[in-house]
């Protein structure tokens, strides 16, 4: 009975997740970038490098014959600008670019500069090696969450990137998608079951908490709006949005991903080991609790470690710069940002394992009974 409702649940959340998208898609776009210029478009090509055709002596800017390979310069081979400024890569003939195009659009002037590689056909090799990897050892739940990852990755364009840039709220947003990926992720790959079902109220109540933490715990460290390089350059090019709401969905999206881990391990835990077991109500309670202390410890751990290496960099050019740093590292905004983030996951994460062993343990007992 509970997976015929609980498969009716889920198309109706298929449902209302399609009628959302198709809705902001739709929605007009009030957020305007703050451009000197409005005659001046931008698109992103990519093409691949054939030979160097000239070398500014005195600047050091380098002209590449890039044949295009996308766009409506396809095919065709132009004379693309590498800034001596912008060099950070060495490219030589052969290697597949992204292209920046500059459109005057009053007097149809093109320009065309080299941005970056183009990671495009790179990235979908590691993906295909990743899928060979994760199906030929999880087999068909290797299977299903690879189709978890990608819809997750679809519906994370469609359901946040896309909608706030025709002003929606980025905190609605953000609790709005990870409410509508749990529904369709779990199910997807561990079944539709009471353990599903268990995890999904726990994890949709967590983002509840992990919600309130998130405000109280940006103002207690005066985090302001901006922390970030990333933050203060999306004010700059487009001020008319909010700068504060892009950062508390930030910092609450960082938490989400680990509390879906422990409550699918502590649900998966009791479910699996005590099935066929005589335990009471307090038993399996308490048996829910030492497991989700053991993924709180390691899972901690992980958030700050992943958290911390994306400063990395930035510390290395302070500490090289500097002869101590550490008496200031604290203070150091995004230090305090990735540290917040950790905090706001690891809190998050000790108030959700009570409430995931409470109703694993009666929707095991209920299952028996």
């Amino acid at each position: 009975m509970i997976k015929s409702k609980f498969f009716l649940l889920y198309i109706g959340v298929i449902l209302v997740t399609s009628i959302s998208i198709f809705f902001f898609h739709n929605a007009p776009s009030n957020i305007e970038p703050n451009q000197d210029d409005p005659n001046i478009s931008y698109e992103f090509l990519h093409g691949k490098i054939k030979d160097t055709l000239s070398v500014d002596s005195d600047t050091g800017d380098k002209t590449f014959a890039v044949e295009m390979l996308s766009g409506t310069e396809n095919g065709k081979t132009l004379p693309v600008l590498l800034s001596e400024i912008n060099e950070f890569n060495v490219y030589k003939a052969g290697d597949t670019v992204s292209v920046y195009k500059y459109t005057n659009t009053k007097t149809n002037d093109t320009s065309y500069a080299v941005a970056d590689y183009y990671r495009q056909t790179g990235l979908l090799k590691i993906f295909i090696i990743f899928c060979v990897i994760m199906i030929a050892v999880a087999g068909k739940k290797g299977f299903t969450a690879i189709i978890s990852i990608l819809l997750s990755i679809v519906l994370y364009y469609f359901m946040i990137i896309d909608p706030v840039k025709n002003g929606f709220s980025p905190i609605f947003l953000s609790f709005f998608f990870t409410v509508i990926i749990t529904f369709l992720t779990v199910p997807l790959i561990h079944g539709f079951n009471k353990k599903s079902l268990s995890a999904i109220i726990s994890i949709v109540v967590g983002f509840v908490l992990s919600l309130g933490i998130t405000y109280l715990f940006k103002d207690l460290a005066f985090l302001g709006n901006t922390p970030a390089e990333e933050f203060r350059t999306l004010k700059a090019v487009y001020p008319s949005i909010n700068i504060g709401d892009i950062l508390i969905a930030s910092m609450f999206l960082g938490a989400t991903g680990a509390l879906i881990d422990t409550a699918i391990s502590i649900s998966s835990a009791i479910f699996e080991a005590l099935h066929d077991s005589k335990k009471t109500f307090a038993q399996v309670y308490k048996i829910g609790m030492n497991v989700g202390k053991d993924v709180l410890a390691s899972m901690t751990n992980t958030l700050l470690f992943a958290y911390l290496a994306s400063t990395l960099p930035f510390l290395v050019l302070l500490g090289i710069g500097s002869k101590d740093i550490s008496g200031d590292l604290m203070n150091m905004d995004f230090v305090a940002l990735e540290l917040v983030r950790t905090f706001i996951g690891g809190l998050s994460l000790v108030l959700i394992i009570p409430l995931v062993s409470v109703l694993s343990a009666y929707f095991l007992l209920r299952k028996k009974a």
